[in-house]
């Protein structure tokens, strides 16, 4: 193989890479969907509002009542003063911190376990609780799993559609790629169909530099896959306890099988389709 064909290898190796990332990243969000929405599930606040001056016993009373139904974490029951519900929205709704002024009542805020959060539990809830003494509603917001799985749908179908275009463009360069290198080598293989060489032969320096250049693809997908697990894991946010390793090894096999199917077959077709051509 002429080696005045590295730069044009390059690129081949360049756009296999950004398919295979962009493949990576849409592989992912798909894998993950399903935990990302869960602990979204898990995250989302439900709201007890109490009376004024609920003695503190009734609070507590009330609070291991909502504890013990089933669907709740008990430990994310907990009780959240009007002053601290009015410290926490008062940036947000541009209000006054000043406590005459507090629109806001004592709360008791809890989650439920993903595996039982349902629109349909939460109403039961709402319908048991606010029939205790010193509740004056529940409120919950459920719009959010509706909206987090829409935007994740947009988001993986952007990447998928992005990476579609960009396989176009890599199988493009690697047809240019492999067509320029044939045609640069063209008298070394006609000498080697000369003396009898079989196809085989003649493909492999060829299929060696498709492999070469899928495997360097493969680790660029490996470097970018690890850095961004890295950082969630060290951003110690709730990303952190998104991944999923068997999601993680798969993608990087899929990257791999795609790698390998994009470079590999596609070089041995050009070349089986050249040979053709030039007589064998």
């Amino acid at each position: 193989m002429s080696r005045n064909q590295k730069p044009t290898q390059f690129y081949a190796t360049m756009s296999t890479s950004i398919v295979l990332i962009l493949i990576a990243l849409f592989l992912l969000i798909f894998f993950h969907s399903n935990n990302i929405t869960d602990i979204v599930k898990e995250n989302i606040n439900i709201l007890v509002e109490l009376e004024n001056k609920l003695p503190s016993g009734e609070i507590e009373i009330i609070k291991k009542i909502i504890a013990g139904y089933e669907g709740v974490i008990p430990s994310s029951v907990s009780f959240v003063p009007k002053e601290d519900a009015l410290a926490m929205m008062s940036q947000e709704l541009n209000i006054s911190q000043v406590a005459e002024d507090n629109p806001f009542k004592d709360l008791i805020k809890f989650n439920l376990n993903n595996k039982f959060y349902s629109e349909d539990l939460i109403k039961e809830i709402k319908s048991k609780v606010e029939l205790e003494k010193g509740v004056v509603g529940l409120y919950y917001e459920n719009d959010s799993v509706d909206l987090v799985k829409t935007n994740l749908q947009k988001v993986s179908f952007g990447i998928l559609i992005l990476a579609l275009c960009f396989v176009v463009l890599a199988l493009a360069i690697i047809f240019n790629t492999v067509k320029l290198t044939l045609y640069s080598d063209i008298k070394q293989i006609k000498t080697m169909q000369m003396v009898g060489a079989e196809n085989s032969f003649i493909k492999k320096p060829y299929l060696r530099a498709a492999f070469s250049m899928s495997s360097k693809a493969v680790v660029a997908v490996i470097i970018f896959v690890g850095l961004l697990c890295g950082y969630l894991i060290q951003s110690q946010s709730i990303f952190a306890e998104i991944i999923q390793w068997q999601y993680v090894l798969l993608t990087i096999g899929i990257s791999f099988l795609a790698a390998f199917i994009i470079q590999f077959f596609t070089t041995n077709s050009i070349i089986n389709q050249f040979l053709q051509k030039e007589g064998r």
